[in-house]
């Protein structure tokens, strides 16, 4: 059965932040972010007859992933820090510039050993961490097994941390 434009309406309402919050984590670019959002919503329309309705969260978060996954082979965002910018000027926080400059030192330590995970870790962290999906619903988008996406899980996290602890201990 095709998805209405009723249900996905509803389904872009439930679900905007979180895939925005998944696509910043990839190209780290609030406004691109934002743009592949909308592209992954385009791209169910058009193809709506095909996609199942009990499928389309996954559906959604595997497409955002691949539009950014692209996005970066295109234009090698990996460099650019905008998302700093970003963050460093809003309005509800007015930090001193020594706690500006260990957030951004922070901030940069994070981005840079998440960019070093291996993808196949980097997409399962993403998804269980930054889109509330389930083990499950990760499993079923990248079509692997539930137990695959946990141990990915855990073995990203491990990656993460060590390589985060080497990091503080490089800056300080």
């Amino acid at each position: 059965m095709a998805i209405t434009k009723e249900k996905l309406e509803s389904v872009y309402h439930s679900l905007e932040s979180s895939l925005f919050n998944f696509a910043l984590r990839w190209v780290y670019n609030p406004v691109l972010a934002e743009e592949l959002v909308h592209e992954a919503f385009i791209r169910v329309w058009k193809t709506r007859e095909s996609v199942e309705e009990k499928t389309l969260k996954a559906f959604l978060f595997k497409t955002v992933q691949n539009l950014c996954l692209n996005e970066l082979r295109k234009r090698r965002l990996r460099e650019a820090l905008p998302f700093l910018e970003w963050f460093d000027n809003r309005d509800s926080l007015k930090p001193s510039m020594e706690s500006s400059l260990i957030n951004r030192e922070e901030l940069q330590l994070m981005k840079e050993s998440l960019d070093k995970l291996p993808v196949k870790y980097k997409e399962v962290l993403l998804m269980s961490e930054f889109s509330d999906m389930s083990y499950q619903e990760i499993a079923k988008s990248l079509g692997v097994a539930e137990g695959t996406v946990a141990s990915r899980k855990s073995r990203a996290m491990e990656l993460l941390k060590t390589e985060v602890l080497q990091g503080v201990e490089y800056v300080r």
